[in-house]
Parts: structure tokens; sequence; C-alpha cells
């Protein structure tokens, strides 16, 4: 049996298709499809039922997936431990939110200046990647984790406050004070993001404000402040950072932890602890800036 046949299955079963597995694989579709022939080949056994909607796993399937992922869990911590365990040089997988990839990419230069080998791969989004399964190497978060084979530091807290454009400010004025919305216009999030601060805050102050749009991404939340929709509560590394924009209250509205997380084993490959104290390096000089400061140079 080779290992690669169980990285295939495990694909496809977490997947429901071929083509789905193909593409989290980085592989081409009928290779998908020959790993799987040669295990159900070896097993002597179908391990997924096709169907119009997918692939559905077999009651075999569902016999071997604990031993398969444990075998993967195995060969992870071979790969972290002795795969370029010592060179600061390959690629290193960065999870964090889309609102926080934009303030590392732009600060990424600087490691690729010190490390041209060093090649960092940036997953932005929603999704809380396994990273005891190895789908990324390190993480930054909001929260700690609760995974318990998973190591979290604290390295930051990032405050959120209110931004307008200078065009809403001079069609709508100045915000005098935290309760006087009447005639100003917010924008809002939708359910997905209802327990941000920003979102919290504006459900308790800014009932008598108009709503022009709502956005499910914080970074459509800014966008739309520049086009100036209205007045946006957003973390202040964002809209601090947009020259078009203005803080229109001093007080922060709240503010969230910054976490970096990874797998202990993944914390001892050179390439990746380089990156992890990038990382921390990079929040803990910004601490001002990320609570509400000025923006630094980058």
């Amino acid at each position: 049996m080779d290992w690669d046949d169980l990285r295939v299955f495990l694909a496809i079963y977490r997947t429901g298709s071929t083509s789905a597995a193909a593409r989290v694989l980085h592989v081409q579709h009928t290779t998908v499809g020959r790993r799987l022939n040669s295990l159900e080949l070896a097993l002597g056994t179908s391990l997924f039922t096709r169907t119009p909607t997918g692939l559905v796993p077999t009651a075999d399937a569902d016999a071997i997936l604990p031993d398969a992922e444990a075998a993967e869990r195995s060969m992870r911590a071979v790969e972290r431990t002795m795969g370029g365990a010592k060179k600061l040089e390959g690629v290193v997988r960065l999870t964090t939110s889309e609102a926080f990839s934009g303030y590392f990419v732009r600060r990424l230069p600087k490691l690729r200046a010190e490390h041209p080998q060093l090649m960092v791969e940036v997953l932005s989004g929603n999704r809380v990647f396994d990273l005891a399964r190895g789908e990324a190497d390190l993480g930054v978060r909001i929260a700690p984790t609760e995974d318990p084979n998973i190591t979290g530091r604290r390295i930051g807290r990032a405050g959120w406050a209110l931004y307008a454009s200078e065009g809403y400010i001079e069609r709508r004025g100045p915000l005098r004070s935290a309760d006087a919305f009447a005639g100003h216009e917010v924008i809002g999030f939708d359910e997905s993001l209802s327990r941000v601060p920003g979102a919290l805050w504006l459900a308790q102050h800014a009932a008598a404000a108009q709503v022009p749009m709502r956005g499910n991404s914080i970074n459509a939340v800014v966008n739309a402040a520049v086009a100036g929709f209205g007045i946006a509560a957003v973390p202040c590394f964002l809209g601090g950072a947009e020259p078009t924009l203005q803080r229109m209250l001093p007080d922060l509205i709240g503010d969230r932890e910054v976490w970096v997380v990874f797998h202990p084993d993944a914390g001892r490959i050179a390439r990746v602890r380089r990156v992890i104290d990038f990382v921390t390096d990079e929040v803990t000089a910004d601490r001002d800036f990320l609570m509400g400061g000025p923006a630094p140079a980058v």
C-alpha cells in the first residue's frame, strides 16, 4: 500500500469528489482517479459509491477512516521533523482572516529580502484550517485555540473604531457623540459577522442611523466607507491605513486579542519558526497602530 493512495482517499472523503480532491492536493484529476483505483484494488473493495452529486463513502471507507487519519498524523509528524527542518527555504503556509491578510502581505517583502528562498503562502478567509492535520503551518487568529494539540501565544490586541470618508463627512457632517447617529448612515454587517466588535457596538448605539448597505466581509465594509456609503465600524489597522478615511470619534469601540497558533512539531522547523517570529515581531512593533495610533511606514 502506498501512502499517497491513502492521502488521496482522505482528500476524496473530505471533499466528496475527485475533482475537488485534485485541487486540494494540487495534482491532476486523472492522478486522483488512478490512486483511488490502486487503493481499492489493493484492499479488494469499493470505497466510494458514484452518485450524481458526488462520491459517497461506503461502509468500508468509514471503517478505514480512523486508521487512515492516524497514518496521516504520523506522516505529518515525520515531514515536520525532517522536511527542511534546518533550512530557511521552502513554503510556509500562513492562515489568517481576510481582514488581517492585507496587513501581513504588505509586510512580507521585509521577510523576503532577508530570506529570498522562503515563500509564504497566505491562506485568507473565515475557514479555520486544521493545523494538526497539516492544512497550514501557522495561523494568526483573534481568539485562542481550543485544540489541546495546538500551541497558542497571544501577541497583541487589535482595536476597533469608527471611520468615514472625507466626502461623507462633507455631506453628512461629523459625528458629535457615540449616540448622535440621527441623520447619519452606517455600513452594516450581515449575520455571519454579527458578533464582531463593530457589529455589536452599532447594534447598541446606532439604531437611529440609516443602513444603506451591509457586508459579509470586513474588507468590503472598509471599501464601502472609502466609497462614501457611510460610517464604518472596523479594525483600526484597516481604517487607519486608508488615507481617505477619517476617525469619527477618539475612543475605541472595542478590541480583539491577536494570537499566533501552530503545531509544536511545525514550530521546530526553522522556516516555520522564522515566520512565527516575524509575525510576532511585526504585531509587537505595531502595537500602537493596531490600537488606533498613527499608521507606521511599511
